[in-house]
């Protein structure tokens, strides 16, 4: 029995020993995201041509070609992206209605950081204009990066406006902006 008490001792103070050394100490703090709505558009080339050289050009119009990923967006949210031009073509004094130009866009590629996600913008050809911007990307859904396509062109309708001009380059300048929905 003595040695029953022993034992039973010897262990009370080991277990008394391990919560005396057995402490727990702990701090806390709060971590705070700073969430904001963010909005940006970026035009990849500084300037497109058109040209209008061939016969078939004037009968047919041409196109600048897809200009791949040539305006980018990244948005936080649903957005849209609206075009309008500063003057109607000129070169010298002569000037060409500048709505003869068609803005295209398509899909373009995900450029931002991690997945992509799923969207399905609306987008919309628009002739140019001096005094409406308008519409020709909405989307309902933000990305990190994302680029679209664009190509302006001369449909055969328009191609005509370009006859009886002096040889030369006539331009304007193309404003894209972008608006948070």
């Amino acid at each position: 029995m003595t040695n029953f008490f022993k034992v039973a001792s010897v262990a009370i103070i080991a277990l008394s020993a391990n919560s005396l050394f057995a402490q727990e100490d702990t701090a806390e703090t709060t971590l705070n995201v700073n969430l904001a709505s963010s909005f940006e558009i970026t035009v990849a080339d500084a300037s497109v041509d058109i040209d209008m050289n061939t016969p078939e050009h004037f009968q047919s119009g041409n196109t600048s070609g897809q200009k791949a990923d040539h305006v980018q967006i990244s948005a936080t949210g649903e957005y849209e992206v609206k075009v309008i031009a500063s003057s109607d073509l000129t070169s010298g004094s002569e000037t060409i209605p500048v709505n003869t130009i068609t803005v295209t866009p398509t899909l373009g590629s995900y450029l931002g950081a991690g997945s992509e996600s799923s969207v399905s913008p609306t987008l919309t050809a628009q002739s140019l204009s001096t005094s409406t911007e308008n519409t020709i990307i909405s989307c309902d859904t933000g990305e990190s990066l994302r680029g679209y396509n664009i190509e302006y062109s001369i449909p055969s309708d328009s191609a005509s406006e370009y006859l009886n001009h002096s040889a030369g380059t006539y331009t304007t300048t193309v404003t894209y902006s972008l608006y948070a929905l």
